[in-house]
């Protein structure tokens, strides 16, 4: 006999899991383990109903288990993880985009799915998944620091700008897209004269070596408060990134702030017509952009009418 919760049951419970799965002993032995965890919780807790953030790697067996007890589930991932470039599937190890039907199939055992990103709700619509668009809004205390910033950034203004521009390169340095999307946007923007370009964010010490220079500052991770300054002295922010899964939240925390963005289409994507937003497909077009200094004032973004149609529809399943 088999004892319950030995290393043995968990890994004959991931064998017979995914039949059709080539995974290894490791990942039948890590879904046994996981599924064991998710369903003592279930049992112990006994919810009524589970919103669910952390749709990654093993975590996706969490939708089965919650499906399995008649658990409603309520989807908020930040992206598709198989959409995202070099990431592998902990079930098949298949690389993206190939397991991107793994992942679906998970978020089809859940309620509803709601995405930062208008192409994702699609594609999940598309797959038959009850889906819908919520796009991210900073939290209350974000979003009060960020109009401060703008509020600040509004009293120091001219109406006219002269000399170099100051340029605000801000992000979270850490994943293959983003990091090959800046290096390829800094070998062209390094060319560039009457600009000035700092460079701020979680990693971004990496470029130090390669493009600190008279016009390239890098500053790697930054306070709020030194953040705060950069934004009230830059013209404007570029964010470039490489074909990627969700939405960047930092174009809308930077249009917040009062500062206009210039991105490229795939950084772009689900806010292409924002006020203060300014799109290229080239970098041809990005220097025209950046030589015209015709930017928009961003708007005040208000919260999205989709925030309040979200909670309307979680009272639906807590009978309020």
């Amino acid at each position: 006999m088999i004892a319950t919760g030995s290393k043995l049951s968990f890994y004959l419970s991931g064998l017979l899991h995914h039949t059709t799965l080539h995974t290894g002993n490791k990942s039948k032995y890590a879904i046994g383990r996981y599924k064991a965890i998710f369903e003592q919780f279930v049992k112990q807790y006994k919810p009524d109903l589970f919103i669910w953030e952390s749709t990654i790697a093993y975590h996706l067996l969490l939708a089965e288990v919650l499906h399995k007890y008649n658990v409603p589930v309520v989807a908020l991932p930040h992206n598709l993880e198989s959409l995202v470039e070099g990431s592998a599937s902990v079930f098949s190890g298949k690389l993206s985009p190939n397991w991107l039907f793994e992942e679906m199939d998970y978020l089809k055992y859940c309620t509803k799915v709601f995405t930062i990103s208008r192409e994702e709700n699609w594609l999940l619509a598309n797959y038959g998944i009850n889906s819908a668009y919520l796009p991210y809004y900073p939290s209350p205390e974000a979003a009060s620091f960020l109009l401060n910033i703008r509020r600040e950034k509004e009293s120091r203004m001219n109406s006219i700008k002269q000399g170099h521009q100051n340029i605000l390169l801000l992000g979270t340095f850490h994943n293959p897209p983003t990091v090959a999307g800046f290096l390829q946007l800094l070998q062209h923007l390094k060319t560039i004269r009457g600009i000035k370009i700092n460079i701020a964010g979680f990693g971004s010490e990496k470029f130090g070596d390669q493009f600190s220079g008279d016009n390239i500052s890098v500053m790697g991770s930054v306070t709020n408060e030194t953040l705060a300054k950069l934004i009230i002295n830059s013209d404007c922010a570029i964010i470039h990134q490489q074909p990627s899964g969700g939405a960047l939240t930092r174009i809308p925390e930077l249009l917040l702030a009062g500062l206009p963005v210039i991105a490229n289409t795939h950084a772009a994507r689900s806010c292409e017509k924002t006020p203060g937003l300014h799109v290229y497909d080239s970098y041809q077009e990005l220097t025209r952009i950046l030589s015209g200094r015709n930017y928009v004032s961003p708007a005040v973004i208000e919260k999205p009418a989709e925030e309040q149609a979200f909670i309307n529809y979680i009272k639906t399943l807590v009978g309020s």
